[in-house]
């Protein structure tokens, strides 16, 4: 997964400060799709924020993270408020060999495919197709909105610096997470949109 180490957006604090509220209507739009005492893991957990969100949902929730600034901040967080359903692990989304094939009810991934390398993408839908039997995605609705919002965003994703923006192009230039999913034969469920429609989230089997 494509975490910024050397960013100090990417320490665990600062993005909890910065990032996380920003994407609060997302979370609540994943809560709603999840139903009560469910599994569920998070690929690119980030501080953990949605795994906060569905405490009081779920009777289990993983969260999978790169970042080791970002793994602690969260691991220590959930320690502190004593969630003991949550299990945060450090290490590659694309190769869990941690757990087994249907692990999870739910397996989500927010604001992930576009920042990750064009070769990860597949191997990371596919990881997440082999733990849960629902996936849960959300990123940006492509192609992108005309106009100033369209601008912002790539005025936003290139602050993120070199490889990020490259893979935020390269995101863009394939027509997002669709055909993606088109090709390897899911089928799309439901198609929520928020933020103007800049992003979508999809639930797929």
């Amino acid at each position: 997964m494509a975490k910024h180490q050397g960013s100090h957006l990417y320490d665990g604090w600062l993005y909890h400060l910065v990032v996380d509220p920003v994407l609060a209507p997302a979370r609540r739009l994943v809560r709603a799709q999840v139903r009560r005492g469910s599994a569920l893991i998070d690929m690119g957990c980030g501080t953990g924020a949605l795994l906060f969100a569905l405490a009081d949902r779920c009777s289990r929730l993983a969260g999978v993270e790169r970042s080791g600034r970002m793994w602690d901040y969260g691991r220590r967080r959930a320690k502190a408020l004593g969630l003991g359903q949550i299990r945060f692990v450090h290490g590659d989304a694309t190769q869990l060999h941690t757990f087994g094939d249907g692990s999870f009810d739910y397996a989500s991934a927010t604001m992930v495919f576009h920042e990750m390398e064009p070769d990860k993408r597949l191997p990371l839908l596919m990881e997440m197709r082999r733990l849960a039997s629902t996936l849960i995605i959300v990123d940006y609705r492509v192609p992108l909105p005309a106009g100033p919002s369209g601008l912002f965003i790539r005025f936003i994703e290139s602050l993120a610096g070199g490889e990020h923006y490259r893979n935020f192009r390269s995101f863009v230039e394939l027509g997002g997470i669709s055909p993606l999913l088109v090709t390897q034969g899911f089928s799309v469920e439901e198609e929520l949109r928020l933020h103007g429609s800049s992003l979508q989230l999809l639930r797929v089997r």
